[in-house]
């Protein structure tokens, strides 16, 4: 089940299998796409944006089951029939689209070659790597391009290539990102993921304004150096918003450039908009778009490097719950919660019934194994809020909040029918049964606190051992400690 959940989560599925769903989808927007590009070129020159091989090239690297062969004639009946439905020759669309279908398709194959990490810029070297992978792909793909550019328009060999290798380079590095950072929709977890994004848009909205506010001054002031002007803002996104918000807005940013260029909208200080004037902007505009994209990538991998390193402070290796440090800490900032909005909380000390007979009779590598699927055991028991820490040894913990007393009763009697149910199998062989001892103790409100919370339950525990063991203690007076303690020495 979670194999199969994973697949959907990431979208990929065995290659050249067969969805004509998704194939038919993959044809049509191409084909919304192609006509985009058409819809921008210039009179007498080739489309000013062209972000079809792109998308093209990010669907099939999100979802490796697109580049089948039918996703293939898809595709390529989509590049087709938009540019039939707007009047061109048939052979002509089926030449120039071969060239696309060859970009793309080179595209792919070097893509494909980087690591995960780097494909999601999830590494600080992952915008180079991917650039170099673009500039390949557009250096051998649009020779290509750029015969069929001279036999059809007449095109000087050299101008069209230029116009294809930065026209397919722009959008590889643009575009491309925006679908390998996106996250699926798929899961609920990473909705909720898409969800933050939009939540720090509106969390911090002055780097979005700022970016807003660049674009403009760059429509009224002009010149060569206005397509830089939203650079600082794109840089200020990268550090507030996070990955993919970055890749859209740097993306959003550099198609609408190359649009208010080509339109005029943007004056560059040359006259009249020639194609060696698209050619310098799209390259300029793809060298200004690493440095957002790069700074959100290393932010990435910084954010994530820490997170690895908090986890490995706050999480026991071994049981892969809150480590002793951690627990405290939070434990008391929720009680220092409680005490002001006069909630009660709940402690629970738990402890693996002769465990030191386990580690002897089987080994050590027996017991780390008892004490993390006791620990896997007791937290599928809990909820995702209650806090629940390894103290030492075979001794566990749990602080509860939002319970009632009963309550708080019902999930140490759960836990404890758990854990008795739960076989432990040997990797050799045999399986093991275990059972555990928990100490249960309520802080009234005059006697909050983490330190009294959990003596309380230690006593109780001390109880519970008293008793017989596998059960639940419930606290005892200061009169019964001494007694407790003698009596579970013994045992």
């Amino acid at each position: 089940m979670q194999a199969s959940e994973n697949s959907i989560e990431r979208l990929t599925f065995n290659k050249y299998s067969f969805h004509p769903f998704l194939i038919v989808c993959l044809g049509l927007i191409v084909f919304i796409a192609s006509l985009l590009g058409i819809f921008s070129r210039p009179v007498g020159m080739l489309a000013s944006i062209w972000p079809a091989n792109a998308i093209l090239l990010g669907l099939m690297l999100r979802n490796p089951s697109l580049a089948s062969p039918a996703g293939w004639l898809s595709a390529a009946a989509g590049y087709v029939m938009a540019d039939l439905v707007t009047g061109s020759d048939f052979w002509q669309a089926i030449g120039l689209n071969t060239a696309n279908l060859v970009s793309a398709g080179l595209g792919y194959g070097l893509f494909t070659r980087l690591r995960e990490e780097d494909r999601r810029l999830r590494r600080p070297l992952s915008v180079l790597y991917m650039f170099a992978v673009a500039t390949a792909a557009g250096v051998c793909a649009s020779a290509v391009g750029a015969c069929a550019s001279v036999f059809f328009f007449g095109e000087p060999a050299w101008t069209a290539y230029l116009s294809w290798l930065t026209t397919d380079l722009v959008n590889y590095t643009v575009v491309v990102p925006v679908f390998q950072t996106m996250p699926s929709l798929v899961r609920r977890s990473r909705r909720a993921a898409f969800l933050r994004h939009g939540q720090a848009l509106a969390a911090h909205p002055l780097p979005l304004i700022l970016l807003v506010l660049s674009c403009s001054a760059a429509l009224i002031v002009g010149g060569p150096g206005a397509i830089a002007f939203p650079v600082p803002a794109l840089i200020w996104c990268a550090l507030s918003y996070g990955l993919f918000a970055t890749t859209a807005l740097t993306m959003i940013v550099s198609l609408l450039t190359q649009v208010a260029v080509a339109s005029g909208a943007l004056r560059l200080g040359v006259s009249g908009i020639a194609e060696t004037t698209l050619t310098s902007t799209r390259l300029g505009i793809t060298l200004l778009a690493l440095g957002p994209l790069t700074v959100a990538s290393v932010d990435t991998a910084r954010r994530s490097l820490i997170a690895r390193l908090s986890h490995a402070v706050d999480y026991d290796f071994l049981t892969q719950c809150l480590a002793r440090g951690a627990f405290m800490a939070r434990a008391s900032s929720l009680i220092a919660r409680l005490e002001k909005s006069d909630e009660p909380a709940y402690a629970m000390m738990i402890d693996i019934d002769h465990f030191k007979a386990i580690n002897d009779t089987h080994g050590h590598a027996v017991g780390d194994h008892v004490l993390q699927v006791v620990a896997r055991t007791i937290r599928a028991n809990l909820r995702t809020d209650d806090l629940f820490g390894r103290l030492g040894g075979e001794e566990f913990a749990i602080v509860l909040a939002r319970q009632s007393p009963q309550d708080a009763r019902d999930v140490a009697e759960r836990v404890l029918r758990a854990i008795r149910s739960t076989a432990i199998e040997f990797a050799h062989g045999g399986r093991l049964s275990v059972t555990a001892s928990i100490g249960i103790a309520t802080a009234a409100q005059s006697e909050m606190g983490l330190a009294h919370l959990l003596s309380q339950a230690d006593v109780a525990l001390y109880g519970a051992k008293a008793a017989g063991r596998d059960r639940v203690g419930e606290p005892v007076s200061s009169a019964e400690r001494g007694t407790l303690l003698e009596k579970t020495a013994k045992i």
